[in-house]
């Protein structure tokens, strides 16, 4: 039974008062402290304070105006209700763009003015009015609970017809939450992106994980974000190493090849070496000696070069292997943070969608055993 229904209209007034005010006291960021004093300060909770934040909101950008604006409207509304100002209050309601982010408050306490007026007929169609354009959420399914229970004494037909509505819509949300988690956990993508389930449950849902009271689903989607991008650049960069790793692999394989010619080399060039010397004769300075003489000099120099690059080659192939396992360690250990970061990121991500979708479900399991129950009563009580 819908408890909001069985008390006092005066009392109904300070509690849907009390309700709408606290709701709308989050903070919007902006720049402007005077636009948001009526919204954070309970010390400017006045029609004139209301006024000025109104004025004041005209300074801001496009987007925090219409925000700021009809969350001001709003709380201007329910402060003419609990003065019985109910026409005006709709006045002020009417303002407000019913594809906005508050569109479906509005139509909430526009259902509330006609019900506190005891007008249940004009009550029952924003009600139902506002859960047909707002379909699968709590509060507008718990709005047509109300104008369900003003109809069971008058109309028990339509308050059959009412509480019938209530059961579909939030069976049906449930069957859609249940393909949700068909695989056995939440696929993050699913919520934040269309996807096979009824976009106005996915986006019911998606709210109300981004208005969770204890979790940030912004930040952690923003640190799933980031912990994604640093993976992808730890692929590009491990990429990058491969090749590098690869280059040196190939170097270690050249150098390895180089050596055993070099290694060749110099032995052809020892024997040549010493055929020379045994054909030098001392103190001959003929034009044969003389070329032997530059021969000689030339492949002493020659083997200088080559035990030279020998040298290089094998402190090269001592080094090379050492740099490779840094190169490789080095990757092992960015893939490593970056996948503890992507999980413990993924984690935060998957407790906000998991608290939230519990919320959301056992909100709807109420409402549709609520109104079972009520359609039971009634049909109970019409029977001979």
């Amino acid at each position: 039974m819908n408890f909001i229904t069985l008390i006092p209209a005066q009392t109904a007034q300070r509690f849907f008062l009390a309700l709408f005010l606290a709701f709308f006291s989050t903070a919007v960021h902006c720049d402007v402290r005077q636009a948001m004093a009526p919204l954070t300060d309970p010390s400017a909770n006045s029609d004139h304070a209301v006024e000025e934040a109104l004025k004041a909101s005209k300074a801001l950008k496009p987007a925090e105006q219409l925000v700021l604006q009809n969350r001001l409207r709003l709380r201007q509304a329910a402060m003419m209700m609990i003065n019985n100002q109910f026409s005006q209050a709709r006045e002020i309601l009417s303002t407000i763009e019913t594809a906005s982010p508050s569109g479906a408050q509005a139509g909430l306490l526009m259902a509330e003015t006609f019900r506190l007026e005891n007008n249940t007929e004009q009550a029952k169609n924003w009600f139902l009015r506002t859960a047909r354009h707002f379909p699968y959420r709590p509060q507008t399914l718990s709005g047509l609970m109300s104008a369900a229970h003003d109809q069971r004494t008058t109309n028990p037909g339509l308050s059959l017809a009412l509480y019938q509505e209530v059961e579909t819509q939030s069976q049906f949300a449930e069957d859609q939450l249940s393909i949700l988690r068909a695989s056995g956990h939440i696929d993050p993508l699913a919520v934040i992106f269309p996807s096979e389930i009824n976009d106005d449950v996915r986006k019911t849902l998606l709210k109300n994980c981004l208005h969770h009271p204890s979790l940030n689903l912004l930040y952690a989607s923003s640190q799933l974000q980031e912990a994604v991008a640093t993976l992808l650049q730890l692929q590009a960069q491990n990429r990058q190493l491969t090749e590098q790793l690869n280059a040196l692999t190939q170097r270690l394989t050249t150098y390895q090849k180089q050596r055993s010619d070099i290694e060749a080399t110099l032995s052809s060039n020892t024997h040549r070496l010493n055929s020379l010397k045994e054909q030098l004769v001392p103190n001959d300075f003929s034009p044969d000696q003389t070329r032997i003489r530059q021969q000689l000099t030339q492949l002493t120099n020659q083997q200088t070069r080559l035990r030279a690059q020998i040298t290089f080659i094998d402190q090269a192939s001592e080094s090379l292997p050492g740099i490779i396992d840094k190169i490789d360690r080095q990757t092992r250990q960015l893939h490593s943070a970056a996948m503890a970061q992507l999980k413990g990121s993924q984690v935060d991500v998957e407790t906000v969608l998991n608290k939230s979708y519990q919320a959301y479900l056992s909100d709807l399991r109420n409402l549709t055993a609520e109104a079972n129950l009520q359609r039971a009563e009634i049909q109970i009580s019409a029977s001979p």
